[in-house]
């Protein structure tokens, strides 16, 4: 007691800061937190107030002008170990319980919202409205931007060095991207697709990519030249100059790319390196990712320019495009190539044309077979000449980048059909993942019945010649029947069992073949 009254004394004598009375308000303020990622873009949160009596969060909101500015009751601060309800809020009407103002013609206005006081040491917390679904992972109490580890190899940056630039011009491929979403964590929701826009169909192609649980990815896109890409991550986007033919890989800083399409950021960081790359057009896209513009592209653009004032190329492209669109645009509705189609494509000028053409044609066909397979039962071809180590392979190419499961089986195998059944109800249960279910079967299968009993199964389903048949099963060791091999979704074999193993089993292989 005497320590206290002496420590007082000082403190008037000398101008010391006094001891915190009790009932003292502790505040501390931050601007523009930084955050994981969110998969909205109707409410952006531009500061927290913290305090030993509330949460304070200052907010935007965008919209309709004239919508009413309504947000759930059901709204939380979420930390690892706590829920935050919302309180109180200002401008906004908490369910309707009030008159709600509306947003202005502006299109955004600004709102503040009243939590309950987050515990000192909190370093983020997740802003979650449930009947919205906003969902705000991340948002950082403790420090400027989340941490994410980025590994040294990928610090070493190319700048200084000449760009090699691909030939312009046409030339059909597959442009493959392998990635990583440095900052990734399982439980974010992710929205993740790619879009890109050619030349000769009436819209842009735009293809979902799954996040496996390690952050990891895979995406193909069919392009007719080098161009320009856009991989969107929730509400934000990254360009991407991609090459057919060509793969490279991209290691994404997934709160740096999320935070650079908050609007109330916009003019702000804007030579923050969002993403590496390694492989085709490294430095190009690394310029792209780090100011949205590139030197390197511009110099490819040129000499793109400088080509096409050949007037004669120019006429015969025109001339092609013109030629090709109607055809291209009745691919949308029906994939498959008439004879008529094909003899249209071979008289055109510029051969890659015809190629991308047809490899969008069958690209298309496959994924309407994909869809279909899961309603209904899909009869595919393998050509007969087909044999050795090129038989799963070319079994297996055109679902890549999805998990598989291969079942061999017969019609008349008692089992086998038995184990198919029993395989339903986890079908249904893993509907949402990306697997693909294959049917094998060889010759001692009559084909009258076995095209009756297929048409109960669905999936994607091979009647293989003798020696195919014996081939697979002696390559991969498959003695007896049912038997099923469980492949990855980057091609790799996870799994292999002979005689049924149960759906437990099934269920743990393809999680893991889909997921990780």
């Amino acid at each position: 007691m005497k320590r206290i009254l002496c420590t007082a004394i000082l403190a008037v004598l000398f101008g010391l800061p006094a001891l915190p009375q009790a009932g003292h308000v502790h505040k501390r303020t931050l601007e523009h937190p930084g955050f994981i990622t969110s998969n909205t873009s109707e409410i952006e949160i531009s500061r927290i107030v913290l305090s030993n009596e509330q949460t304070q969060v200052d907010a935007v909101l965008y919209g309709k002008p004239g919508t009413p500015a309504v947000i759930s009751a059901d709204t939380y601060l979420v930390s690892e170990k706590s829920r935050f309800r919302l309180r109180e809020a200002e401008h906004i009407s908490i369910d309707g319980m009030t008159e709600p103002e509306s947003i202005p013609e502006s299109g955004k206005m600004n709102i503040t919202l009243s939590f309950a006081p987050i515990p000192r040491g909190t370093h983020e917390v997740d802003f979650v409205e449930r009947e919205s679904g906003w969902n705000i992972y991340g948002i950082q109490l403790s420090r400027k931007e989340p941490y994410v580890y980025v590994p040294n190899f990928l610090l070493s940056s190319p700048a200084g060095e000449t760009p090699e630039l691909p030939e312009p011009g046409l030339f059909s491929g597959k442009a493959i991207i392998n990635g990583y979403i440095l900052g990734y964590d399982p439980r974010l929701e992710l929205d993740m697709q790619l879009s890109y826009k050619d030349m000769l169909f009436p819209k842009p192609w735009t293809d979902g990519i799954t996040v496996r649980q390690d952050g990891s990815f895979h995406a193909e896109i069919d392009m007719i030249q080098p161009d320009t890409v856009h991989l969107s991550v929730n509400q934000a986007a990254l360009t991407l100059f991609l090459v057919p033919g060509e793969e490279m890989t991209a290691y994404i800083n997934l709160p740096r790319l999320s935070v650079s399409a908050v609007r109330l950021n916009r003019g702000k960081n804007k030579s923050i390196q969002k993403a590496w790359f390694d492989g085709a057009a490294e430095i190009i896209n690394t310029e792209l990712a780090t100011t949205g513009t590139s030197r390197a592209l511009d110099t490819y653009r040129l000499m793109e320019k400088d080509l096409m004032q050949n007037q004669a190329v120019s006429a015969a492209l025109d001339k092609d495009i013109q030629t090709v669109q109607p055809l291209c645009e009745r691919l949308l509705q029906d994939a498959a190539l008439t004879p008529a189609d094909r003899k249209l494509l071979k008289s055109l000028t510029f051969d890659d044309i015809r190629k991308y053409i047809e490899q969008k044609s069958n690209s298309l066909r496959l994924e309407a077979a994909r869809h279909e397979s899961s309603r209904e039962a899909v009869t595919a071809t393998l050509d007969e000449k087909v044999s050795g180590s090129d038989i799963l392979p070319r079994i297996i190419a055109p679902h890549r980048g999805r998990a598989l499961l291969i079942d061999f089986w017969a019609t008349w195998c008692g089992p086998c059909r038995k184990s198919i059944s029993a395989m339903r109800p986890l079908r249904k249960k893993l509907a949402s993942k990306d697997i693909v279910y294959i049917y094998l079967t060889g010759p001692s299968s009559p084909e009258k019945e076995w095209r009756e009993t297929i048409s109960q199964m669905t999936g994607v389903h091979f009647r293989l010649t003798e020696e195919q048949w014996k081939t697979l099963c002696s390559s991969y060791g498959i003695t007896g029947i049912p038997a099923y091999l469980v492949i990855s979704h980057d091609g790799k074999l996870r799994s292999r069992h002979v005689g049924y193993p149960g759906t437990d089993v099934l269920e743990k292989d393809l999680l893991r073949a889909a997921e990780e």
